[in-house]
């Protein structure tokens, strides 16, 4: 059985067509005005400001009663487009912080994919995070799922820390 070399080279052909499809589909950075969008669209009601130092972006949004921000980090070019996106949110707790609050917040941090909770002990403060990477680039689909995620990783956050604060 001989190799059919015009079947390979069609197959190569069509292996570099679909590559280049996708790739052409990717995105590997946004700048502020497709962060606001992906933010709208995912129902986060964005206010996009740039930062003072660097002009990068700087999104402030609601995920329901819940405001929180995203910073873009690893930016590059005019206007920036980052490859990396950092939700958080941060809660006042209205007190000093206790080891209670600490057992949750690890509590929260061993049951999550999504999400990293943390204290700001010298705030009385407790927040969560959530990081998007788009180095090497990602579909419009997959971005816009992880950001929908974002709401989701706020109320499992808030939820963990109301449960844990009333068995405290």
């Amino acid at each position: 059985m001989g190799i059919n070399l015009r079947g390979l080279a069609a197959i190569a052909a069509a292996m570099v067509f679909s590559f280049s499809s996708a790739a052409a589909q990717t995105l590997d950075a946004v700048n502020g005005d497709q962060l606001s969008a992906a933010l709208s669209a995912a129902g986060l009601s964005p206010t996009i400001i740039e930062d003072a130092a660097t002009g990068a972006p700087v999104a402030q949004g609601a995920a329901g009663d819940f405001g929180f921000f995203v910073r873009a980090l690893s930016c590059s070019g005019t206007p920036p487009a980052c490859e990396n996106l950092v939700f958080f949110a941060n809660f006042d707790l209205g007190r000093s912080v206790t080891t209670s609050d600490y057992r949750i917040i690890n509590s929260f941090n061993d049951s999550q994919v999504f999400g990293r909770a943390y204290v700001l002990e010298s705030q009385n403060q407790v927040g969560v995070d959530y990081v998007i990477e788009l180095g090497g680039g990602v579909s419009p689909e997959h971005l816009a799922k992880n950001i929908a995620r974002w709401a989701d990783v706020i109320n499992v956050f808030v939820g963990k820390f109301r449960e844990g604060a009333a068995g405290s």
